[in-house]
């Protein structure tokens, strides 16, 4: 999965990116800085505590910290290398610090949001409006019944832009899906927001109010980016967790934003489990056993046989995979098999 880190000027978005990644910045260019984010996950350190496995192996996601979002009415660079990532996470600045300069003057995350959405739109908008200047050219020298779908279908999305719509809350018929499938549209891009609080002045209210406005087009979660990459530059694990805990805080960022990006994406993991290796892997909710084991090797997914199946809480609750078996909880699933997150699979492939 490759991510987008957006924010603007002064959110903290390159103090999440060293959060996530361990790499300071300094600047950002023009194309972005790629990092990778090591999804450190509970359920993969329990699999691992269990069998001691050789080598333990997180889920990854690839990050691209993109320079300072501005107002440029669907414009700016940055947008179109957004287009080909898979979701974006973006960071809106809720800490009242006078010494750190915001661009607007004042800190507002609801107008921040705002103008990030803004963008998006205004980018989707200019590629409509082109793609039914073009096809309108194309259908005066000719007119066919695909050219008259493609064109209904950029209507509808311009004028649901217009009224300030997403393309992901338009109610597009799957016809209509199908027209518009190759425009990767921004506003259809799955979107996670971190809203960046202080510690010292949590803001419930304002967390609810955003929730209200903006939840139904994007995942939120709120924290101290500051004080988290603080804490996370502690190397004593014990120390780490008396610090998390004596701040009141129940589980540090990474988690909570992780928990967001995947819930945007749709996203769950499952998990390979044995003497050489603990695993977990990243694939979409809804996926087939054969499309599950594709994230292994496409070789997996050509010649899917079998998917030999147990629940991560019954193998931790009964402690291995012989008392699996004894207690009936072992199974084989078969090509319809829609995984579920938490499933430790392993799989039977036909050379």
């Amino acid at each position: 999965m490759k991510i987008a880190l957006l924010g603007l000027q002064g959110a903290g978005k390159k103090t999440l990116f060293k959060l996530l990644t361990g790499t300071a910045v300094q600047a950002v260019p023009a194309k972005g800085l790629p990092g990778v984010f090591s999804v450190r996950d509970p359920r993969v350190d329990a699999l691992s505590a269990l069998c001691h496995p050789q080598k333990t192996t997180y889920a990854r996601m690839d990050l691209l910290l993109l320079p300072d979002v501005e107002k440029s009415e669907g414009k700016a660079v940055w947008l179109d290398d957004v287009r080909n990532l898979d979701g974006i996470v973006f960071v809106a600045r809720a800490f009242p610090d006078p010494s750190v300069f915001h661009p607007a003057g004042s800190v507002d995350p609801r107008r921040d949001l705002d103008t990030f959405l803004s963008e998006l739109v205004f980018a989707d908008l200019f590629l409509m409006e082109r793609r039914k200047d073009k096809i309108g050219q194309e259908m005066r020298a000719k007119t066919t019944p695909e050219k008259t779908r493609e064109l209904a279908a950029v209507q509808k999305v311009i004028a649901g832009l217009e009224a300030g719509k997403t393309v992901r809350a338009m109610d597009l018929t799957e016809p209509e899906k199908a027209v518009l499938a190759n425009y990767q549209f921004l506003t259809d891009k799955a979107i996670a927001a971190v809203v960046n609080i202080s510690q010292d002045a949590p803001d419930p209210a304002l967390r609810a109010a955003l929730e209200n406005e903006f939840g139904s087009r994007m995942s939120l979660s709120s924290f101290d980016v500051k004080l988290e990459a603080e804490i996370a530059a502690i190397a004593d694990p014990k120390e780490r967790e008396e610090f998390l805990s004596g701040m009141g805080i129940q589980e540090p960022a990474f988690a909570v934003l992780t928990r967001g990006v995947y819930e945007a994406l749709g996203l769950m993991s499952y998990y390979t489990y044995g003497e050489d290796e603990v695993r977990a892997w990243t694939v979409r909710k809804g996926s087939t056993a054969p499309q599950t084991a594709r994230a292994i090797h496409r070789d997996l997914e050509k010649g899917f046989i079998r998917a030999e199946h147990m629940k991560f809480d019954d193998l931790i609750a009964l402690g291995s995979e012989a008392k699996v078996k004894e207690a009936g909880k072992f199974s084989l699933k078969g090509k319809d098999y829609i995984v579920e997150d938490g499933d430790v699979l392993s799989f039977r492939a036909a050379n």
